[in-house]
């Protein structure tokens, strides 16, 4: 009989504090227990924002501050002192007479919030009132790196790889301007990844500089951003080419005649040696007889200038 009595003083209560307090549109989802109607409201600071989070997702190391709205609309429970018992899920507690709390989460996950609430005084029946709610706390994006070269060959299959700095998953649109015209009306390619990191295959068709404008959000932040890439002609040019052929060539070709060049022997007589240009001058400033048609004078006169300009060459001392 004790449990049947308490289960009408709990619906007696329960219709009193209808009648008194008003009945609220609906009833929150959140709410597990009690007769202290009202709602759970979470807002994060972000700069010099304040959102709005409406879907139990929250973003890491942003500061949060979660809010307990009282259903009151008759303004009977002005004078009513309340003690609220915040249990965040992550270990951490708050307990006092404040109907709100400040905190973060540090680290993505998934988290159960709870919160207690109960009168001071017991002339007020003792309301009470139990809230949970399930959070999904994400990282936000803060960052989009473009991996890998900035310089590409027009009419070539490029890869640009990306890594995002965030939760997923990720709804990334992107578009490739050519000399950073923005076209009008602007459309972009629309994919979700499930990862930090994404490879877009692309075939540049001009060269020039090119803009690729990035657009990235999950379910709790979004960011826009841009890089310049430069394009350039696949072929090399023949100006460059020649030169450095021609260098290349013009080394072998020393070398080789370095390398490979004979030694030349020097064929010397073991006996003295006396240039035969030195014997033709000695031989005109010596005096010539008158009577030169003789061929046996002109022999011996020879014969005697050798002998007397110096030793004589014989070849077949070589």
């Amino acid at each position: 009989m004790d449990w049947i009595r308490s289960v009408l003083v709990h619906t007696f209560l329960s219709l009193i504090s209808s009648l008194a307090f008003g009945i609220p549109e609906e009833t929150p989802h959140h709410q597990l227990s009690g007769n202290v109607k009202g709602k759970l409201i979470f807002h994060q600071m972000e700069g010099n924002s304040t959102l709005l989070r409406k879907t139990g997702n929250l973003a890491s190391y942003t500061k949060t501050v979660v809010s307990f709205e009282l259903y009151d609309p008759r303004h009977i429970l002005r004078s009513v002192s309340f003690t609220y018992t915040w249990d965040l899920g992550n270990g951490e507690v708050h307990k006092g007479p404040e109907p709100f709390v400040k905190f973060y989460y540090a680290l993505p996950g998934n988290y159960t919030l709870k919160l207690s609430i109960e009168t001071d005084a017991p002339q007020h029946s003792r309301m009470t009132g139990l809230y949970s709610v399930d959070l999904t706390v994400l990282d936000a994006i803060r960052y989009v790196d473009l991996i890998g070269p900035v310089i590409y060959n027009v009419d070539q299959n490029s890869r640009l790889s990306f890594e995002v700095g965030g939760s997923p998953p990720v709804w990334l649109c992107w578009r490739v301007l050519p000399d950073c015209h923005t076209p009008n009306p602007a459309s972009c390619s629309l994919v979700q990844i499930y990862e930090n990191t994404f490879c877009l295959d692309y075939t540049f068709t001009s060269v020039g500089t090119h803009c690729l404008d990035l657009s990235v959000k999950n379910n709790i932040s979004s960011l826009q951003t841009f890089y310049s890439v430069y394009v350039q002609s696949g072929h090399v040019s023949l100006f460059f080419l020649l030169p450095c052929a021609a260098v290349i060539v013009a080394t072998l070709i020393f070398i080789s005649v370095t390398v490979c060049r004979p030694r030349q022997r020097s064929l010397m007589c073991k006996g003295d040696y006396v240039p035969f240009t030195d014997i033709e001058l000695r031989a005109k400033d010596a005096t010539v007889p008158l009577q030169s048609n003789s061929s046996a004078s002109k022999t011996n006169e020879t014969q005697l200038l050798l002998y007397q300009q110096g030793p004589s060459y014989n070849p077949e001392s070589c």
